[in-house]
């Protein structure tokens, strides 16, 4: 069943199909009405979802912005594998850190510009979406200042937040994924965090038997102490 409200109020003339605006919210009115001790009541069902307007120029960006972030996600992912297969970086790393960083910027307008939007109040979406694209950012960068820079460090860290959590930059981002289209109310782009982890962990996968390569035991064993 469809979550509801029951407005107390008298009720308005409106056209059938027509929505009723509230604060932050979209409901559309069922026909019929009922009375009670004299007052009409109107029950409104909430629509989760709400589809905007968009131009074309606006939606061939966003497409463009979200395939350049997928670009971005299995360009890193290809060299994980490659790595892991040829023994040897085979993709040049700066690269690939360019094509990161103009994926992100692609998901990012598409965060900002996706259509299909959730149905809340921006009093909800905004706080609970800043802090988690919040956490996400602050723990992707103190995780990757924990490893003295953005490249592969030559020892295993395994002090601080590398203690308990072996890729605490990856759930920063996936943190990041979900909390900055929460705060657009942005659902198709919030809902592409699935494919986003999905390829996270595939590549991880290879990231960790690289370094079962490079430390033999010891990452092992650290893995074995330790949660992701």
């Amino acid at each position: 069943m469809a979550p509801f409200f029951i407005s107390p109020k008298k009720l308005r003339p409106s056209s059938p199909g027509s929505t009723v605006q509230r604060p932050g919210l979209i409901t559309s009115p069922i026909r019929g009405t009922c009375t009670k001790a004299g007052t009409e009541i109107t029950i409104e069902v909430m629509t989760f979802l709400v589809t905007e307007d968009i131009s074309s120029l606006n939606l061939i960006l966003m497409i463009a912005g979200a395939a350049l972030c997928l670009l971005s996600y299995i360009l890193r992912l290809a060299t994980h594998i490659f790595s892991y297969t040829r023994g040897k970086a085979v993709i040049n790393f700066r690269l690939t850190l360019v094509v990161t960083f103009l994926g992100y910027f692609g998901w990012g307008y598409w965060s900002g510009a996706d259509p299909v939007k959730m149905n809340l109040p921006y009093s909800v979406s905004i706080p609970v979406g800043a802090t988690l694209a919040a956490a996400g950012l602050g723990l992707f960068l103190y995780s990757e200042l924990k490893k003295h820079g953005v490249g592969d460090a030559d020892k295993l860290v395994t002090a601080g937040i590398y203690a308990k959590i072996r890729h605490p930059m990856y759930i920063g981002l996936v943190l990041l994924h979900i909390g900055f289209p929460f705060v657009a109310k942005s659902f198709v782009a919030c809902l592409s965090t699935i494919l986003w982890a999905g390829i996270i962990c595939v590549w991880t996968h290879f990231e960790e038997k690289n370094l079962e390569r490079r430390f033999g035991q010891r990452y092992i064993d650290y893995k074995k102490q330790t949660w992701f």
